[in-house]
């Protein structure tokens, strides 16, 4: 039977979601002090609706803000790599509607038109900062060297991989010197907004991060050129 003349091509829009949690009990993601360890990952300003109780302490405003800057590098891991939109965010903490209280988990779609050009596009980052080869994948038709993941081990050979892998290195923004930027904070003598210059380190070894991420691709379609 003849083909009906139409060609799919891996530059159209072929939206694909992928569902990603990230797992931060308080070993891995510390909690409490003022340490720029501090904050885990928060994606709710001090101000957002969600919040019910601004926070107690200085400290905990601080750490707020840690947490909106680790939620802010994994957005631009994500952007980086190409057009994304996050949604469908889900948190889980002592208490969501309390700011004091950091979170414990939290899940998100993150939806890109095209995907297929992931991939190959984050093994060339890769590459170029110097990361060991692990293996092979196939990306159209072609066999394409991977690389290694932050553990240090897993071979970056799937898209899903390679986002894990770009959240990650979001999360150690900093690594072990610093990271600082001005940032919006609660200030809890004016119980009002204020610019602080706001400071984090990696919670956890970028291995660990690695292993704290989850991600599975939850819809999408794989385009080959192949007439219908």
């Amino acid at each position: 039977m003849a083909g009906s003349g139409y060609n799919q091509d891996s530059n159209q829009l072929t939206p694909a979601e992928y569902r990603v949690t990230l797992t931060m009990n308080t070993t891995n993601y510390p909690t409490g002090n003022a340490s720029a360890t501090n904050g885990g990952v928060n994606p709710y300003d001090w101000n957002n609706s969600v919040f019910v109780t601004t926070p107690s302490s200085a400290v905990n405003a601080t750490n707020l803000a840690r947490g909106n800057l680790r939620w802010e590098a994994i957005l631009e891991q994500l952007y980086l790599i190409g057009d994304a939109r996050v949604k469908n965010i889900s948190v889980t903490s002592g208490g969501t509607t309390d700011s004091n209280q950091q979170p414990t988990a939290i899940s998100f779609t993150v939806q890109y038109d095209r995907d297929a050009f992931i991939l190959p596009e984050y093994s060339l980052i890769q590459k170029a900062a110097g990361t060991s080869a692990n293996g092979t994948y196939t990306s159209n038709g072609a066999s394409v060297t991977a690389y290694n993941g932050n553990d240090g081990s897993t071979s970056i050979n799937t898209t899903a991989l390679a986002l894990q892998d770009l959240i990650a290195t979001g999360l150690v923004r900093g690594g072990s010197g610093g990271y600082t930027k001005q940032y919006r904070t609660y200030n809890i003598v004016t119980t009002s907004d204020s610019m602080s210059a706001i400071t984090i380190t990696q919670p956890c070894t970028p291995a660990v991060a690695f292993g704290t991420v989850a991600v599975t691709q939850i819809s999408g379609t794989t385009l080959s050129g192949t007439p219908l």
